[in-house]
């Protein structure tokens, strides 16, 4: 697998994650290292580029799960674009493609972050910079 970082710069407090090849136990350990590194209180949104992505296993999936956790406790969102046929159908037979927002294309995926976001003065929220999501 093979990922990189791309900060959108009219998305403050966003990133994009390209990755491409094969997410499987060895790969999601590497995602995991390099993506839990740059989430935090500042970067709470990213959305993960899969549109060259060919196979993807449970390891994979625990991973994406693992992220959203931690980005919605910094009031933060994530979402998938661009999966194969055959990669969206692992995401809807495991049933997280809705908790995952799996989307056809970028612009949904920001979409869909937006509409999850959580609204300021939420409880155990952090209220969403201005043009983050949007």
């Amino acid at each position: 697998m093979h990922i990189t970082y791309e900060n959108p710069p009219t998305r403050p407090g966003a990133l994009v994650a390209h990755l491409s090849g094969v997410i499987n136990i060895d790969a999601a350990g590497q995602l995991w290292e390099s993506a839990s590194q740059l989430v935090d209180e500042e970067t709470r949104f990213v959305v993960f580029d899969f549109t060259r992505v060919t196979v993807l296993t449970s390891a994979g999936i625990g991973i994406l799960i693992r992220l959203f956790t931690r980005l919605r406790g910094y009031g933060g969102g994530l979402a998938v674009y661009g999966c194969s046929s055959k990669i969206r159908e692992i995401f809807t037979i495991v049933m997280v493609d809705e908790i995952l927002k799996v989307r056809d294309n970028e612009d949904q995926a920001w979409d869909a972050i937006k509409e999850v976001s959580p609204k300021p003065g939420e409880v155990g929220t952090k209220e969403v910079p201005p043009g983050a999501v949007g």
